[in-house]
């Protein structure tokens, strides 16, 4: 009788070091990136062709701007995406 309680005492000890402790993940959100918004001049008087503004630049016709990792250009006062990556 005292060596089967001796034997699960030692049994329940070895058990008991092989386990491991619980280790609960760290989860970490991406940041939240808001693009702004491109503004878009008016044209003025007798002007050939109307410019675009991106961050405070003034670009003129045909021109190319690189906005959120996509090429776009300057077409008559508007932006239009270019197909290419910059």
């Amino acid at each position: 009788m005292k060596r089967s309680i001796a034997l699960l005492l030692v049994s329940t000890a070895v058990l008991a070091g092989c386990s491991r402790p619980v280790v609960r993940e760290t989860v970490v959100e991406r940041p939240v990136y808001v693009d702004r918004p491109v503004v878009v001049q008016p044209a003025a008087a007798g002007a050939s062709a109307a410019s675009c503004t991106f961050a405070s630049q003034s670009y003129s016709h045909g021109s190319l701007s690189c906005q959120d990792r996509t090429s776009y250009q300057c077409n008559n006062g508007s932006w239009t995406r270019t197909l290419n990556a910059c």
